[in-house]
């Protein structure tokens, strides 16, 4: 048998459950005053845009090689684990000032 491919549709899930996580931090940080809340909705929103990073990657990287683009899309997934590793010292940086 066969497995469809998921990731696309996991990914979108994620995104979803992180963005109410997110939000329901703010709400929560904001209500109770608590710093730790608020930079961990952060730290939660650039997961956020991790993961949007990484579903365009996984839709460019299904693209299929051309004349002119041989190799395809596949270093669409490397360009976007960069991008997800420069965010989270972006991040960490903001929060140790």
């Amino acid at each position: 048998h066969t497995h469809a491919n998921l990731k696309g549709r996991n990914l979108i899930i994620s995104i979803f459950l992180n963005v109410v996580i997110t939000i329901a931090q703010v709400i929560g940080g904001l209500v109770s005053g608590s710093l730790s809340l608020l930079s961990d909705a952060l730290h939660n929103f650039s997961d956020v845009i991790s993961l949007i990073v990484s579903y365009v990657a996984t839709r460019l990287a299904q693209k299929k090689a051309s004349e002119d683009k041989t190799f395809g899309y596949k270093r669409a997934e490397i360009l976007a684990a960069f991008i997800n590793a420069a965010t989270l010292i972006i991040v960490a940086i903001i929060l140790i000032k």
